[in-house]
């Protein structure tokens, strides 16, 4: 039952598709007209993702809808706590980026700006009803319709290299479709229904559970991005505009997410012990290389793209972590573990799309994407740097944002796993925590990398000299997110109850005592207090030390000096002298060589060459064409 005070959720998510489809094609129809266009657009996109969020907060806050039917389309539908989750991690960064998408689609071609508008609300559409899906069928069609809008949006006009990303992420896409057939049709033949309900009713033997896990685990890792399992995820980022870009990453790759957490812990019953520790050794190697290969790139787009791969790491860390809590029958382990890549899901999507927003900003001013070229932009766009380095620092796992909270559960978990009685946990339990740590100790580096080289120092070329501010949509857009990533680590005693509630109900454990008086007690309180609003208030108050010893010993300071060029060693200074980007990188390029050596042994240029055949770029495409004009039909019927 859903508290009578609170709004009724299914009403809301009719409105919210019925906007994201009409808008759409009225946006598409009337492309000609730039403004009349851009505005149905965005206006679309912000009236379905906020009737979305408010209708997952209805839910967050009331309760679950375990089978419902959305009124007016009749469409069945599960609507869980967990679910409601999601989207709320979808629809935040989906209300910003459409505001951001009404600068950006005016300055587009009528062409693009069609195919923009047009896919990216079916896109949401889809995602959408993804979540809500009540059977694998309505799962499967609705996850391929955002698979194909996705590959459409990746490939832009005139660009050689967007068609190579979509062609991987088309083929990677229908690999992972493939192999979720094939473990859905097992799990319907053992079942006898395609319903989720029934399944999770059903008793499988233990081969039968573990190949359709298997199967579908390998469908999902496609989706979300694990390694090796990734190569769409890095050309497909850089190739769409940076407000499709933002979905994808808080979007389409959270879906593989949610389907591996069905899977593992909800469709199948209490998973097997070795489940648990494959999800936990795939997550260190994801989060590791992302992080690895992340600090090698220059494109800013590809470089946030490896760090969503780490990312997806980090929320593998937790939901593994629940699994093996779950197989041991420790509801302490799973509950930390289960929030912790949770919460980190949810953050992920602010920081990230707040991340991608703002590259999209300097893309948009400079035309560039090359951070070597960049440098002094802090100077010429304060706000956006502002924004960045506030989400940059919470991708770092810095306090108070929220990107320290959820990684502190994931620590708590991994130490409590230390603590279980089997060699294999407390072997894996230190290692996958050291493993954690040089994750965050990589991402540490890489604020200091796109930070200094792209917002410090002097330009580094004509292009950054005469960069102006971008509109101020695209700023709000990004800044706005930032906000949220501080507010939300701030907030977390408040919010990580209701999401202890969720993960107790999900995972049928005691509820844990996790928030009380503003501070944190994931576990044992006298051992892992935090307090981050006090740390928030601490890192606030510190910067008026140093100014107050400068009032007080103001008496005795002598003149100001007129500042000239920054000292070099006695010699002229030039902008050449600055760090760049390849200096910074090249340790870890040497120490690391083996591991960097590993994508062109696993991807030799003559099988790359061999893909990219130009015969079947166009056979995809018209098969996707294709693909997509049947589902949709198929999707209305």
């Amino acid at each position: 039952m859903i508290m009578p005070l609170m709004l009724d959720p299914l009403p809301l998510l009719t409105l919210a598709l019925a906007a994201y489809v009409i808008s759409g094609i009225l946006s598409a129809l009337l492309a000609s007209f730039g403004k009349v266009s851009s505005w149905l657009s965005a206006l679309g996109g912000l009236i379905a993702s906020a009737a979305t969020f408010c209708a997952a907060l209805s839910v967050l806050l009331g309760g679950a809808l375990l089978s419902a039917r959305l009124p007016g389309i009749n469409y069945p539908v599960e609507l869980s706590q967990l679910n409601a989750l999601l989207l709320v991690a979808i629809s935040l960064p989906a209300l910003f980026g459409s505001i951001y998408s009404l600068a950006w689609l005016q300055s587009a071609t009528v062409k693009n700006r069609r195919q923009i508008a047009l896919l990216s609300a079916f896109f949401l559409a889809a995602m959408t009803l993804v979540v809500l899906a009540d059977n694998s069928i309505a799962l499967l069609l609705a996850l391929e319709v955002a698979a194909l809008c996705a590959y459409f949006m990746i490939i832009q006009p005139g660009c050689q290299k967007s068609r190579r990303a979509g062609l991987n992420q088309f083929l990677f896409g229908r690999a992972g479709t493939l192999l979720l057939v094939i473990a859905f049709a097992l799990l319907y033949h053992a079942t006898g229904s395609t319903h989720f309900s029934v399944a999770r009713a059903s008793v499988l033997s233990p081969l039968l559970a573990s190949g359709v896990f298997v199967l579908a685990f390998l469908g999902f890792a496609m989706l979300a991005g694990v390694i090796p399992l990734h190569g769409w995820v890095p050309q497909a980022h850089s190739s769409a505009p940076a407000h499709i870009s933002a979905l994808f990453s808080s979007g389409l790759m959270k879906l593989g997410v949610l389907g591996i957490v069905k899977i593992g812990l909800d469709l199948l019953g209490v998973p097997p012990l070795w489940w648990g520790i494959v999800v936990l050794l795939l997550a260190v190697l994801t989060a590791f290389v992302g992080g690895l290969y992340a600090l090698m790139e220059h494109d800013i787009k590809r470089l946030l793209a490896y760090h969503s791969l780490e990312n997806i790491g980090i929320i593998l860390l937790g939901i593994g972590g629940a699994m093996v809590g779950s197989a041991l029958h420790q509801p302490t382990l799973a509950m930390l573990a289960l929030m912790g890549g949770l919460f980190h899901l949810f953050n992920h999507g602010l920081f990230k799309s707040a991340l991608f927003l703002g590259a999209g900003e300097i893309e948009q001013q400079l035309g560039i994407k090359d951070i070597e070229k960049m440098g002094g932009l802090a100077r010429i766009m304060p706000c956006t740097a502002v924004a960045m380095l506030i989400a940059l620092m919470s991708m770092s796992a810095l306090p108070p944002l929220n990107g320290f909270v959820s990684e502190w559960f994931i620590y708590q978990s991994l130490f409590n796993l230390s603590g279980q009685g089997l060699f294999i946990t407390r072997l894996l339990g230190p290692l996958l925590a050291v493993g954690l740590a040089i994750t965050g100790a990589l991402a540490v580096m890489c604020v200091a990398k796109v930070f200094g080289v792209s917002f410090l120092g002097k330009a580094r070329s004509p292009l950054a000299e005469q960069a102006t501010r971008a509109p101020r949509l695209m700023t709000f857009s990004t800044a706005m997110l930032a906000l949220l990533c501080l507010l939300s680590g701030i907030a977390s005693p408040w919010l990580l109850p209701v999401l202890a509630r969720i993960c107790a109900a999900f995972l049928n454990a005691p509820q844990m005592d996790i928030a009380a008086q503003a501070s944190l007690y994931p576990g044992a309180g006298s051992k892992t207090w935090v307090s981050p609003p006090l740390m928030a208030l601490l890192l606030l108050s510190l910067p008026l030390l140093p100014l107050l010893i400068s009032v007080c010993l103001r008496a005795g300071r002598l003149p100001n000096r007129t500042r000239g060029e920054a000292w070099s060693c006695g010699y002229g200074y030039s902008s050449e002298m600055a760090v760049t980007a390849s200096g910074f990188a090249q340790p870890l390029r040497v120490m690391f060589a083996p591991i960097y050596r590993l994508r062109k042994i696993f991807m030799p240029d003559g099988l790359v060459s061999l893909i990219h055949r130009d015969c079947l770029a166009a056979f995809c495409r018209r098969l996707a064409i294709v693909e997509l004009a049947i589902l949709l039909v198929v999707a209305i019927a």
